[in-house]
Formats: C-alpha cells, sequence, structure tokens
C-alpha cells in the first residue's frame, strides 16, 4: 500500500488511519529500495474529512522514513501545506510529556511544527 492509497482509503473510514499507516509502515520496512521509492513518490489527495496535522505528519515521516533510508525525500513533502501554523503534540501531551517531545522529535517533525516521540515510526 503507498501513502496516498493510505490517505485514500482513510476518506472511506477515518477510523482506519493508524491500521492502514501501519500497514504501510510494515510495506516499506521490509521492501528493497526501489520498491520504497515507489510506496512514498505520489502525493496523497486532499479530503475535506482528513485533517491538515494527519497531512502534515505524512509528510513527516515520508521525509524521515527517506533521510533513514538513504533516499530522496520526493518534493511533494516540502509544499507549504504540509507545515503547521499552531504545534501539534502527539498524545495531546501536556506537562512534562511536552518537554519529553520538545526533546526527542526528529527534525523531520520539528520543521512541521509536529513534536512526537524519536521512535514514533517504529514497528515491533
Amino acid at each position: 500500500m503507498t501513502i496516498a492509497e493510505v490517505i485514500k482509503n482513510t476518506s472511506n473510514t477515518v477510523g482506519d488511519y493508524n491500521i492502514l499507516f501501519n500497514d504501510f509502515l510494515d510495506e516499506f520496512y521490509r521492501s528493497g529500495r526501489d520498491t520504497k521509492a515507489a510506496l512514498v513518490k505520489d502525493e496523497p489527495e486532499v479530503f475535506g474529512n482528513i485533517p491538515i496535522q494527519k497531512y502534515a505528519f505524512i509528510a513527516g515521516s515520508v521525509e524521515k522514513l527517506c533521510n533513514d533510508s538513504g533516499l530522496e525525500p520526493p518534493e511533494w513533502v516540502f509544499k507549504e501545506n504540509y507545515f503547521l501554523k499552531d504545534p501539534m503534540f502527539a498524545l495531546n501531551a501536556k506537562g512534562n510529556l511536552r518537554v519529553v517531545l520538545l526533546v526527542e522529535s526528529p527534525n523531520e517533525f520539528v520543521v512541521r511544527n509536529i513534536f512526537v516521540s524519536e521512535n514514533c515510526l517504529q514497528r515491533a
């Protein structure tokens, strides 16, 4: 499943986003270099029922995955609409958890004003 398909399929049933995104991560991690590039090359469509924060997270994720895999990130991840004006903290973090996320967040997310754990893209 490509990253564009994650968003397309999520548009039908928003509750399935986490399952679909994790399926994408599993496929990305087990794939070779050429397949990885193909999985992220197409920009997701915009659907009104999906919050912009998810799109920004997807763009940060794709950039991080590409950087970690030695791939050139696709140009679409650098478009202005994938950068948030207001900060977004994973898990609606408050207090000390916010401090942890501020310190741990990978740069690909920080530049988008998204604060997550350093292992947010890891799978068991």
